[in-house]
């Protein structure tokens, strides 16, 4: 145990990334990750987050942390107060977003800790039960002034404290992707965490393309620009990386940004025909959560996540033809996927999300599963959409898996869990020989928006508002979500 050092000089924006300016939200999406990394660039700059020093950069720059002032700590909270005015020598100023009033808003928080600091969690678990403290009291401690050695192209090395900001006009290539504007360099346990800085309009036009395609029908773009920012808001109410050191990632686990990697005029128009949309539901944001192929009918989340029923994620028709069918019964699954499907106008990936067959060794599921050999596989549970959601295997012991993402996992990472083995002739248990084969349709969860549904939407003629409407019923479109004066 030791002495609670300083901490706090550290500002709002380093703690936690997204900011209001303007009535503008920026968020900090992360893009790399490591104890090195590599920056190239025509023409960019580097400066220390109180602006004093500037280093003008070009070609490629290596970044490494090489000292750290403060080891990684742990803390433990004695109050939280919300009022301003105290000296940051006495608290960390906490920021986060909250929802309130049917708004966006920016809650600062001044935490108070008790006067010791801990080098790992054990040893701060210990010592909040020892006084009686709850393990939520227990915060991380950001490091900051970390020493970062900056190479540059020519040999040139400068040294710089943590973070750093980052400009470029002119774009930077990251990990093989062009992007441009003002970026962030943080240290997190040890490794270099580089985030992009920017206004969610330049988010959104980063994530459609590689989410749905950048060539997609004008309507489906927009649809699929109103449910990504949707989404964004909802994951930063969720907090989800604040302890990360940033707001979103960029891969699926968030949703995929590339920055201006497929960019095209295309994408322009939807963002800007869009521009500041989300969803809102009994006055709150709606979790527009999307996936690539429903297969028929789109599931509800509290099927397929095991959650509280959500009204706007309760599942749709996406097929017509799919109405007909009762896809929780084996019966019912079966027919249906044994039914061609109209794939005029798809892409072939389109098409391949409809239909699929895979094959597995019972070995290798048994391995999975930690059995020494499986006798049978029973469908307990399907959801509305056909997705398994439950499924006994029968070995030396029996197994339960009760998530459909699980299901997937074991047998190879199926596209999704809308599937029937083949052979069972329609029946829930399942004898498999040496060779596991398995027919299937759809592709994700298959909560909300069915974006090869919307696709097809579109190219029929609906509107982007009539698109999102289908998989998020009652919804409201809002535009009046950020509040610029806080809490």
């Amino acid at each position: 145990m030791r002495k609670i050092l300083i901490l706090l000089s550290i500002s709002i924006n380093m703690l936690f990334g997204a900011e209001i300016r303007d009535g503008t939200l920026f968020l900090e999406i992360n893009l790399a990750s490591a104890a090195e990394l590599r920056i190239e660039g025509s023409s960019f700059f580097l400066t220390e987050n109180n602006e004093l020093f500037k280093q003008d950069c070009s070609g490629e720059v290596t970044c490494k942390v090489v000292s750290q002032s403060t080891e990684n700590q742990f803390g433990i909270i004695s109050r939280i107060d919300s009022c301003s005015g105290y000296d940051e020598s006495e608290a960390i100023i906490n920021s986060h977003f909250i929802w309130k009033n049917g708004q966006l808003a920016l809650k600062h928080e001044y935490w108070f800790f008790l006067p010791h600091s801990f080098q790992d969690l054990a040893q701060a678990q210990a010592y909040a039960t020892a006084i009686d403290y709850p393990f939520s009291s227990i915060q991380s401690i950001p490091v900051v002034n970390s020493t970062l050695q900056i190479i540059q192209q020519d040999g040139e090395i400068s040294f710089f404290e943590s973070p750093l900001k980052i400009y470029s006009d002119e774009g930077l290539w990251i990990n093989g992707l062009p992007y441009e504007g003002e970026f962030i360099l943080k240290v997190r346990n040890g490794k270099l965490v580089l985030n992009h800085l920017l206004p969610i309009e330049e988010y959104i036009a980063g994530v459609i393309p590689n989410e749905i395609g950048n060539y997609s029908p004008l309507e489906a773009l927009k649809a699929q620009a109103v449910a990504a920012r949707s989404h964004a808001i909802s994951l930063l109410l969720n907090n989800r990386h604040s302890k990360d050191g940033y707001d979103l990632c960029n891969t699926t686990h968030c949703q995929v940004y590339k920055g201006k990697h497929l960019r095209n005029e295309l994408i322009e128009e939807a963002v800007m025909q869009s521009a500041g949309e989300i969803m809102v539901i009994n006055g709150k944001v709606a979790d527009a959560t999307y996936h690539s192929c429903c297969g028929g009918k789109t599931d509800s989340s509290q099927a397929i996540w095991n959650g509280a029923y959500i009204e706007h994620l309760s599942g749709s028709i996406c097929i017509a033809e799919a109405e007909s069918y009762s896809l929780e019964t084996e019966k019912g699954v079966t027919s249906w996927l044994n039914r061609k499907v109209d794939t005029t106008g798809m892409s072939s990936w389109e098409k391949n999300t409809l239909n699929w067959n895979r094959s597995i060794s019972k070995a290798d599921v048994a391995n999975k599963l930690g059995l020494k050999y499986i006798r049978s596989f029973e469908v307990l549970e399907r959801g509305i959409s056909g997705r398994v959601t439950k499924l006994r295997i029968v070995g030396d012991h029996n197994v339960t898996l009760d998530s459909e993402y699980k299901i997937r996992q074991t047998f190879g990472m199926l596209p999704s869990s809308l599937f029937v083995f083949i052979g069972s002739s329609g029946k829930s248990v399942f004898h498999p020989a040496k060779t596991i084969n398995i027919q299937g349709r759809g592709s994700g969860h298959g909560v909300g928006m069915c974006q090869v549904g919307a696709l097809r939407k579109a190219r029929n003629g609906s509107d982007y508002l009539s698109i999102l409407q289908a998989y998020y019923p009652n919804t409201e479109i809002s535009t009046q979500w950020i509040d610029n004066e806080g809490p």
